[in-house]
This record gives structure tokens, C-alpha cells and sequence, in this order.
């Protein structure tokens, strides 16, 4: 890995542990809780809606259409004890397993005026269902007052004992639980045929929804379950409730239960999608018409309630129960008391991951987001991958939500928010910079439209400022021959002018093939392909632009000799192979440039055109990626100077579409009196160097190997000899 490598990874690792502590600080500080209670809404909403109450629960409502049937004959609201007494007589008949009266019976109810607080009769007969019922639980209400003028003698009164023996249970383990300091119980001839009590004080959210409740509340330090709790405590025989951490025990005779709590110890409420309920209006006709003997159109079948536990309670406005759910309806609250019995009698709990996975998600989504904005080229991947990753973390969400597994998904959500923002913003500062820093490198190295390219698709690839790398590239050296001695001959300012003259050209023609221009030694340009933008045919693009600066050297020459400057002439040397590319140079003084064997070999390579009288020399490597396109002539199999293997080198001709007729004979002349050459047939290869010189009788080569073969045929080259020609100068 490199330095810049690592140096990023280092700043992204902080990055996802900074965006970490800040999104667990907001969980932790249960800032977020707020909007993630309003994400189970969703998904509750979302999973939930096609489920029903369990069958074994009825539900009957006091509801608005009961309170107006009736009022002609019981008044109105709230009715006679007795009426109520009349419904808990006639489930007994039906054979309810138990009713859950989600009622406050708090005081007598008197008849009249005065001071009497006998029972009415009304009351009595209240008393006396719930006696021979044996199965009726009541509502208690716990509260937390404030003291007043008022009710100094109210507050922190102890309760009854008998009512502390009868139905207080046994706890065990730490629970954080409120304390109240006022009840009001059932009045006490009621209160003593009952089969169990239950608390009905429910607090909503901040929000005013209730979607939780405490399932066992204190008072002076006796504990009380609440109305649904209480029911389920009695179908099961619950003998002792053990808080341990994130859950309630119901310890029973045959197995426990385990209800997950959330960390604020409340009972997450399973909601329901259906609710179907009674009204009581048509329960009571129903009761009514079979005490007069009438068994036909009956509104409901008294089979519909046997062995079922019924809860009753209020859903008329005047009752002021009606409660705002997470399932986005306004229930009465028997529903969510209903609820509470229904998912402990079917095991039908929420379970909430714990903060070491919380913890997880957070860093998977803050890491994989950074990770996708910082490290991904294209700003199209960096925008939808990680908002891809989000969805189908929120898919994955609902789908456990469906198993009843309840994944933190606001936490990591804040998580990637402040990932994806600061991931933006920490690229658009860092690739401003370096885009500035590139157009100060590039801008003396490339053309206009290649840095535009190079800063419009930036990626860190392109070059490694601090410690370079290592790049397949294709290297270019030209020199003009005998400029030393022109500068001699002419006067300052005409050589100067003819020289940028040249030079200008040459560039535009390198800065036309994509080329990168690496620096100029005196008359000499160093120029490679490949980089800063990548290109797979950077060695076709070098030697098209060898191709064309022989053509453009023509031009010139005619332009400075119509101006009396004489013509000029270079050789050129192209190399494809490894080198190290990057900024190179001190801390004041960096040159974004090229290095190593491959630079050596191109700078010998380019002397050699000497040598041959060659104005393009390839080597092999060069040769073999441009062999389809361009047109060139076997030269030699040298060894240069610093080199221990030897090479073949090659001369370009022109492209295939240029060439001419008698150059493409040259060409493949040139091939076969070569191999005659390595082959030791030196007779045989003089004669094809001798046709290539009728073709052309100026070709400095064919005389060259012409009068290198007939030295070989006088003093033959050693037996290890397969054909290289060593070269000891530079």
C-alpha cells in the first residue's frame, strides 16, 4: 500500500469513527428516539395491518351508538351500576373465561341527595354479578399529583392491606420504575369480589401516541401489573414477575415467559390491524330478549363469547378513552389493553436488537457510505450506490420487522446522512485542491484539452505526487542532429526563433496525440503516452506522432530555408516499457516526469538514429502494439551501452494507408535479408540488401549490412553469436 494510500485510509478510518460517536451520542442521548419510534410506525403499519385480535378475545364497546339507543332507558352517561352488572351476568351464562372491565368503579354511585354511603342498589347488584362471576377483573388508577391546597390529605396514603395481600405480585431485579403518590381503586365491596385488579394509567409519547406502557407499576414500593398484564397473570398462574436487563420474567409453574422490554423499561405495544368488537347496546338486547323467551334474530349468538376473556370498555367521545395508536388510528384504550393480553397469551413480542448491533449497523453504514462517496470515480456511483445500500437496509428492516425484530434503523440512518454529507464535502475540498495542484503540475506538461479532460474525470490514479508508481508507458526522445554547430554558424536571435519555431510544432503535434511533454533538454523533447490519462493505445499514438513531425519538419524546412536558415534534421527514439512516473524533484523544485531503464533505453535508442541514418528507431516492444497500423523495417539486434541483453530495433516507414509501394518491398526485403544475416547466410543476405538497393540506391542501411556481411564472410563472428551488434557508445 501506498504512502497517499494509507494516508487516506488513516483520514477515512477517523472519518467513520467521528460520524460512529456522534450518531451513538444521539441515540444515547435519546434525541433520536423520537423520529425512530415514528419509523416503527411505518413498519408497523407497513407489516402489521393485515393482522387480527387473537380469536380467544372479545372486545365490547361502550360506544356512541350504545349511549343513544339507550338513553331512553337508562339516561345518560354514565349509566346505572346495574346495567353493568346485567352484561357481566349474561357472559357468565356465555361462559366467558374471564371480563376485564376497563371501567373506573371508584366511589358509590349514589341515588338522590345526602350523605348516605350505603350501596345503592344499583351498586349491590354490581357486587353480587362480579360474586358469582368470580372472574371479573377491575381498573385501578394510579396518579402522580401535584400537592395542593386541596389534596394535602390525599397524596401518599397508604393502600389497603387486604387489597396489598390480594393482588400485589412478587418482583425481583433492579427496575426503574415511576412512583405514584395517589390511587383510586375500586370502592371496596367491589374491590373484594374481584378476581384481580389492573392499573390503566397509560402515558403517550412526547407525540401523544401511546405505543407503550409499563406492565408493572409501584406504589410505595409494592408492585401491581396493569389491566391486560393482570388478566394474562391469571391465565397463566404467574407466580412472580424477575426483572433482569431488557426483559420481564413471568415465572410460572409449567414455563417462564420472557417479555422484552425497551431500555426505558416499558412494554412496546404489538399492535393489531383489526379490532372486532361488540357493541354493547346489541349485547344487552341480545341478553334482554332471551330473558323474555326469544331465541330468533338474536344480534349476536351468547356462543360468541364462551371460553373467550372479554374486555370492556369505552369508545363514545363522552368517555374520553380514546387513545392515538402507532397504528395511525384512534383506538379506545380497552384495545391496547386487549393488546397487551393478546401478545403475552401468543408469545407475540417485539424484540429489539441490542446496542452492540445498533453499534454494528452504524459503523457498516458510515463506513460502507464513506466508502462509496471517497472511493468511487464516478459521482453517479458515489450518489445512488449508497442510497441503494440505505434502501435495501430499510427493505431488510421491515422484512425482521414482519419476525417481530425490531432493528435501530434512525441511528445508522443519521449515520450514513452525516457519511454521505461529509463524504461530499470532504471530496469536493480535497479534489479542489488537487485539481489545483494538477493544473499547476499538468498545465506546463499537457495540452489545454487533456487537462480539461484529466480534471473533469479525476481520479488519484492519474499520478501519485508523493511517491510515484509504477506505469507501462511508451517514452519518446528527438534531438536534432549537428544543432551545435548551426548555432555556431548563425547569429543568436535567428537561431533562437528557429529553434521555438520547431519546437512549438513538435509540441502541438504531441499535445495532438494525447502525449504527456516531459521536458525539453536544449534542442531535445522528451515527451510519453499513457499518462496522466490512460490510454490503451499510447504506443500506436507515439509513433503516428513521430509519423507526422516528419512531415511537419518538412514544412519547416522549407520555411527556413526560403529564409536562409538551413534545414534541419532529427532523430527520434520510441520505447514502450515499465517506468516510474510521478512528481520527482525537491521539496521547492517537483517535476512531474518519467525515470528508470525504459527513459535510458529510449534516450539510447533515439542516439542511434545516428548510427543508422534512421529518423524513427522502435524497439520491439514498441513494434509489436503498432505492427497492424504502421509500416516498419527490421534494422538490428543490438546491445546498447548499460544494456546486458540485446534488442531489436526497428524504423518506422509510415502508416499502412500511406505507405508506398516501393516501401512496403523495403519493408519486407528488409525481413528477409535480416534472418539470412542471424542465420550466418551472409552471401545470401548481401544479395537481398543489393535488391533493396536497386529499389533505393540511397539506403544507408542495405550498404551498411551490405559491408558488415562481407567483414563477416572475411572473419567470421564468434560460435555464441545469433546475430546482436554491440554498441559501446551512448
Amino acid at each position: 500500500m501506498t504512502f497517499p494510500q494509507k494516508k487516506k485510509l488513516s483520514r477515512y478510518a477517523r472519518i467513520v469513527v467521528l460520524i460512529s460517536l456522534i450518531a451513538i451520542a444521539g441515540d444515547l442521548s435519546g434525541i433520536l428516539d423520537i423520529v425512530e419510534r415514528k419509523s416503527i410506525d411505518i413498519r408497523m403499519q407497513m407489516t402489521r395491518g393485515g393482522t387480527s385480535l387473537p380469536d380467544d378475545i372479545a372486545i365490547i364497546l361502550i360506544d356512541d351508538a350504545s349511549l343513544h339507543a339507550l338513553d331512553p332507558l337508562v339516561g345518560r352517561w354514565p349509566w346505572p351500576r346495574d346495567i353493568h352488572a346485567e352484561l357481566i351476568d349474561f357472559l357468565r351464562l356465555c361462559e366467558a373465561r374471564a371480563v376485564v372491565m376497563d371501567i373506573l368503579f371508584t366511589e358509590h354511585q349514589k341515588v338522590g341527595l345526602g350523605t348516605d354511603d350505603s350501596l345503592s342498589e344499583a351498586d349491590r347488584r354490581l357486587v353480587e354479578a362480579a360474586r358469582e362471576s368470580a372472574n371479573v377483573f377491575h381498573s385501578v388508577q394510579l396518579v402522580m399529583d401535584v400537592p395542593d391546597e386541596t389534596n394535602p390529605g390525599l397524596l401518599k396514603r397508604p393502600l389497603p392491606m387486604d387489597f396489598i395481600k390480594r393482588f400485589s405480585i412478587p418482583t425481583e431485579g433492579v427496575a426503574d420504575l415511576i412512583s405514584y403518590n395517589q390511587y383510586y381503586l375500586p370502592f371496596e365491596e367491589l374491590c373484594s369480589h374481584a378476581a384481580g385488579v389492573g392499573i390503566v394509567t397509560f402515558l403517550p409519547d412526547w407525540d401523544g401516541v401511546f405505543r407503550s406502557e409499563a406492565l408493572v407499576f409501584d406504589y410505595q414500593g409494592k408492585r401491581f401489573p396493569s389491566l391486560g398484564m393482570a388478566a394474562a397473570l391469571a391465565e397463566y398462574d404467574v407466580r412472580k414477575a424477575i426483572f433482569q436487563e431488557g426483559g420481564l420474567i413471568l415465572r410460572q409453574g409449567a414455563k417462564d415467559i420472557t417479555i422484552p422490554l425497551t431500555k426505558s423499561g416499558q412494554y412496546y405495544i404489538n399492535m393489531y390491524g383489526d379490532y372486532p368488537a361488540f357493541s354493547i347496546s346489541g349485547v344487552l338486547k341480545t341478553k334482554w330478549e332471551l330473558d323474555q323467551g326469544n331465541h330468533a334474530d338474536l344480534p349476536f349468538r351468547p356462543e360468541e363469547f364462551k371460553g373467550k376473556t372479554v374486555f370492556v370498555g369505552a369508545s363514545a367521545a363522552a368517555a374520553r378513552d380514546l387513545k392515538q395508536t402507532s397504528m395511525g388510528m384512534i383506538l379506545p384504550g380497552v384495545m391496547l389493553q386487549a393488546t397487551v393480553f393478546g401478545n403475552i397469551e401468543t408469545k407475540d413480542f417485539l424484540r429489539f436488537t441490542d446496542f452492540p448491533t445498533t453499534l454494528l449497523t452504524v459503523l457498516l453504514a458510515a463506513s460502507l457510505t464513506l466508502s462509496a462517496v471517497l472511493f468511487f470515480k464516478s459521482v453517479s456511483l458515489r450518489a445512488m450506490v449508497p442510497l441503494a445500500v440505505m434502501t435495501m437496509f430499510f427493505g431488510v428492516s421491515v422484512q425482521l420487522f414482519q419476525r417481530n425484530l425490531v432493528v435501530n434503523v434512525v441511528t445508522p440512518s443519521f449515520a450514513f446522512l452525516l457519511a454521505y454529507i461529509t463524504g461530499f464535502a470532504f471530496n469536493m475540498a480535497t479534489e479542489g485542491r488537487e485539481k489545483r495542484r494538477i493544473r499547476n503540475i499538468l498545465g506546463q506538461y499537457v495540452s489545454p484539452a487533456m487537462l480539461k479532460n484529466v480534471l473533469e474525470q479525476y481520479k488519484e490514479d492519474y499520478f501519485k505526487a508523493e511517491v510515484g508508481s509504477k506505469e507501462i508507458l511508451t517514452v519518446f526522445f528527438s534531438d536534432i542532429r549537428g544543432f551545435t554547430s548551426i548555432s555556431e554558424k548563425y547569429e543568436v536571435e535567428m537561431v533562437v526563433a528557429l529553434l521555438n519555431r520547431y519546437l512549438s510544432k513538435m509540441v502541438a503535434i504531441i499535445f495532438e496525440h494525447q502525449g504527456t511533454l516531459d521536458k525539453f533538454i536544449g534542442d531535445a523533447i522528451v515527451a510519453f503516452w499513457g499518462a496522466p490519462v490512460k490510454i490503451e493505445n499510447h504506443a500506436y499514438k507515439a509513433v503516428l506522432s513521430a509519423i507526422q513531425m516528419r512531415r511537419a519538419l518538412n514544412e519547416l524546412n522549407k520555411e527556413s530555408e526560403a529564409e536562409g536558415m538551413p534545414p534541419l534534421k532529427i532523430g527520434i527514439g520510441i520505447h514502450t516499457g515499465e517506468v516510474i512516473l510521478g512528481n520527482i524533484g525537491s521539496e521547492k523544485k517537483l517535476d512531474y516526469t518519467v525515470i528508470g531503464d525504459s527513459v535510458n533505453l529510449t534516450s539510447r535508442l533515439e542516439g542511434l538514429t545516428k548510427t543508422y541514418n534512421c529518423m524513427t528507431l522502435i524497439t520491439q516492444d514498441t513494434y509489436e502494439r503498432i505492427q497492424d497500423r504502421i509500416i516498419c523495417r527490421m534494422v538490428d539486434f543490438v546491445k546498447v551501452k548499460g544494456k546486458q541483453n540485446p534488442i531489436a530495433v526497428f524504423e518506422v516507414l509510415d502508416e499502412i494507408g500511406n505507405v508506398a509501394p516501393e516501401l512496403l518491398t523495403v519493408s519486407q526485403l528488409s525481413q528477409q535479408a535480416f534472418s539470412r544475416y542471424r542465420e550466418r547466410n551472409f552471401e545470401a543476405a548481401i544479395q537481398v540488401y543489393q535488391r533493396i538497393r536497386v529499389i533505393r540506391p540511397e539506403d544507408f542501411l542495405a550498404g551498411l549490412f551490405i559491408s558488415r556481411c562481407q567483414h563477416y564472410l572475411e572473419e567470421p563472428p564468434p560460435e555464441d553469436w545469433d546475430g546482436f551488434y554491440v554498441h559501446t557508445s551512448k
